[in-house]
């Protein structure tokens, strides 16, 4: 082994002892901007790796109802937690642009781990939004598995999310499975803020 504790990328190669959070801190702020963007987008395509498998393997041995009760409890306290971590992080404030930040920065649909969504309306009061390709109805299709019922899931997931930005926000899912397929939607959303 080499006597350089310093890696190509700037990482200090590790060393036998505690690891800390404040040398992973100075490790990480020595990659380049470029680097570090990568690294965020390989812990959230690992993220959603393990909920893909986890919702398979449970869905395989408790079955459909209990995998997809057990994903909606989860999402239901995962929502609030990551946009409340992210809003006092970034100190946003509380109207669709907080909100459109909210939802653009939390893993419930990140882009670069197969989510292929938009924005279709931002204004003062509404904000709605389209997901074309998630890779969990992906993963599912490509096994011939059902799609969850995001409809129902994920309303709880949006409204978390978006009430802990500001609790006067409504959410309506316009589309989702369990309604007809539309082909390249997966499902629509609305949040509206209420005054």
């Amino acid at each position: 082994m080499s006597n350089d504790n310093t890696r190509k990328n700037g990482l200090t190669a590790p060393v036998v002892g505690r690891v800390s959070w404040e040398e992973m801190k100075a490790d990480l702020s020595r990659l380049s901007k470029e680097e570090l963007a990568e690294m965020v987008n390989m812990w959230v395509r690992n993220y959603w790796t393990l909920q893909s498998y986890w919702m398979v393997f449970t869905e395989r041995d408790f079955g459909f109802e209990a995998a997809a009760r057990f994903d909606q409890e989860v999402w239901d306290k995962l929502a609030p937690a990551q946009a409340g971590r992210l809003k006092k992080l970034l100190q946003l404030g509380n109207d669709t642009a907080a909100l459109a930040v909210a939802l653009k920065y939390t893993a419930a649909q990140w882009a670069g781990a197969g989510f292929d969504w938009q924005f279709t309306e931002i204004s003062e009061k509404r904000l709605t939004m389209e997901v074309n390709k998630c890779p969990m109805g992906t993963y599912r299709d490509s096994l011939g598995l059902e799609r969850l019922p995001c409809k129902l899931g994920s309303d709880s997931l949006y409204r978390a999310l978006a009430k802990t930005v500001n609790p006067e926000f409504d959410v309506v899912c316009l589309h989702a499975h369990p309604d007809p397929k539309i082909e390249g939607v997966m499902c629509r959303w609305e949040f509206t803020l209420n005054d």
